[in-house]
């Protein structure tokens, strides 16, 4: 059977939709990119508060030579609105060393991207953890990996969770569920 043949007036209209479609896909892009950039950057800020808090009540319940020392960066202590600033926290006592940063990502033409980054060594295992956002509708969503291998535990729990990995001394912590 002979296909039919495509008239100038079909095939203007749909290079127009399709040129629509391309546009509107970018502008969606983005929105999401400078919804992530925003966001992701507050998080981070709420998320070494968490983690401060969290040192904070393992230090007053627990003996004082288990006490956690806790440092953070001059820029995350004043809140620096400059977020090409140094923004990190660390908690550390013997045998345990935990490092939370706020890294940027630049990109030519778009908006800079956010990763908040986690290192540590725990007896002498080291490991590196990562939680990028992602925008799922319309709302910012992290996923959480461990040694580039994805973590079922939510961005919410990780700073309770870092804190009792780094007392036990013990990175299977942060795998549990």
């Amino acid at each position: 059977m002979a296909r039919k043949e495509e008239s100038i007036e079909e095939l203007a209209r749909r290079e127009a939709s399709v040129e629509a479609e391309l546009a509107k896909s970018r502008a969606e892009s983005l929105a999401r990119s400078q919804q992530l950039a925003k966001e992701v950057p507050a998080r981070f800020f709420a998320l070494c508060t968490e983690l401060r808090q969290a040192v904070m009540r393992f230090n007053a319940a627990g003996a004082p030579e288990k006490r956690f020392q806790w440092r953070e960066s001059a820029a995350l202590a004043a809140r620096d609105s400059n977020l090409n600033a140094d923004f990190n926290c660390a908690l550390s006592r013997p045998g345990a060393e935990i490092t939370m940063v706020l890294n940027q990502m630049g990109r030519a033409g778009k908006p800079d991207v956010y990763l908040i980054e986690v290192t540590g060594v725990l007896k002498d295992e080291g490991f590196f953890l990562r939680c990028e956002g992602q925008v799922r509708n319309g709302r910012v969503d992290y996923r959480l990996s461990l040694d580039l291998k994805r973590l079922e535990l939510t961005i919410d729990k990780l700073a309770e969770r870092l804190v009792i990995a780094a007392a036990k001394q013990d990175i299977s912590v942060l795998k549990q569920d």
